[in-house]
């Protein structure tokens, strides 16, 4: 781990010993000591400097997934197995932290759990504590062809100005802190930071996804925080139009998912790939190592055709892993039996990925833009 790394974590545990503070009401004291002027990364531990980055997963999910509040019913427990699940995917996060050794900086990953599916700031807090790794968190709502969007979303974008409802919690989890998940909706709010917006469609953009949308462009233009997005094989393109006509930046744009059938009809959309980055949207290969339909020798063609045209500065990549995920969520009845554990490898950017882009002749410097330069851009504000 890095010397100054330690330190920061030293001075977290320091300042919550001291002053008998939870996790909760750290963060804020601790970026005072830990931030310069000028843009920064919120992770979940505090504001850090961008350059202190290195490379960076831009779409992970770490430790846990459950979709179980999507039906409406209880979550699945995990308090009596929470040291497991942070040993175990602290073992996976020091894998990729030791295969990021050559790059310069400290590694980090973005946390693409959004509200209510998982996301619990306390447990994101213990990882980031340990796991070597910075952890920055989203905001968002999570919706596409495979589970209901979450009832609070759909109830709250049917309201009169249910936009303005959305992206005011957007907003208030960017400047204040992550809503606290263990009550009601909303009804209390911790101060771990979140330092990007996660929006998600279906294959065909559907009237409740184009809500979050317009809420995440909206937030993001009173904020300056970055938008990531899910796409269900087509629909980045309509994702990206829709937020810059609401306000947003392009250059804190991301489309994500890219890699197969991105137009819905072709494995390798290099046309449409180039027409995202024209708009001055970030592109993002973030299914690494997911099958033949995402192999690291087709995603390195890919990314190598948007490096020929000019497009480096515009590529973001990561795995979209995530190590434990709630199987039977939509049953009343909760067990900790129903937690899967998928060893998920978080080092295959760092190393398959690397190995194919630099085969199919991207450059050192090229590889070291995407995978540490961009995200260090991108990422502040």
């Amino acid at each position: 781990m890095h010397p100054d790394r330690r330190e920061f974590l030293k001075t977290v545990a320091g300042v919550s010993a001291a002053a008998g503070l939870s996790v909760f009401e750290t963060s804020d004291r601790v970026a005072a000591k830990e931030v310069a002027t000028g843009p920064t990364v919120r992770t979940v531990l505090g504001r850090i400097d961008p350059q202190r980055l290195g490379a960076t997963l831009m779409h992970e999910h770490a430790p846990i997934v459950d979709w179980s509040e999507l039906y409406e019913v209880p979550i699945g427990p995990y308090d009596s197995i929470r040291g497991d699940l942070v040993a175990e995917t602290t073992k996976l996060l020091q894998r990729f932290v030791k295969s990021a050794a050559g790059f310069p900086g400290e590694p980090a990953l973005v946390e693409c759990t959004p509200i209510r599916v998982g996301r619990y700031p306390d447990l994101l807090v213990e990882l980031a504590k340990v796991c070597g790794v910075h952890i920055i968190a989203c905001t968002g709502f999570w919706c596409e062809a495979m589970a209901p969007q979450h009832p609070w979303a759909i109830r709250m974008g049917l309201e009169k100005s249910g936009v303005a409802k959305i992206a005011e919690l957007y907003v208030r989890e960017i400047t204040e802190g992550m809503e606290d998940p263990h009550g009601q909706w909303g009804e209390r709010f911790t101060k771990v930071p979140v330092g990007i917006i996660k929006c998600a469609t279906s294959t065909w953009m559907r009237p409740s996804e184009r809500r979050c949308h317009i809420a995440a462009a909206i937030a993001s233009r009173e904020t300056g925080c970055p938008i990531t997005t899910h796409t269900t094989n087509g629909g980045g393109l309509e994702q990206a139009q829709l937020f810059l006509a609401n306000g947003a930046k392009p250059e804190k744009v991301i489309i994500g998912h890219q890699g197969n059938l991105d137009d819905r009809e072709d494995d390798d959309s290099h046309e449409y790939h180039r027409r995202i980055v024209g708009l001055g949207c970030n592109i993002q290969f973030d299914r690494v190592g997911h099958a033949e339909k995402y192999g690291n020798d087709k995603l390195a063609r890919q990314i190598r055709e948007l490096v020929d045209a000019g497009h480096v500065s515009r590529i973001l990549v990561a795995h979209d892993h995530v190590p434990y995920f709630y199987e039977p969520y939509t049953e009343q009845k909760k067990s900790t039996d129903g937690w899967k554990f998928n060893n998920s490898d978080f080092t295959v950017c760092t190393t398959g990925l690397v190995e194919s882009l630099t085969k199919a002749g991207v450059s050192d410097a090229q590889i070291q833009t995407i995978l540490v330069d961009n995200p260090q851009r991108v990422l502040a504000f």
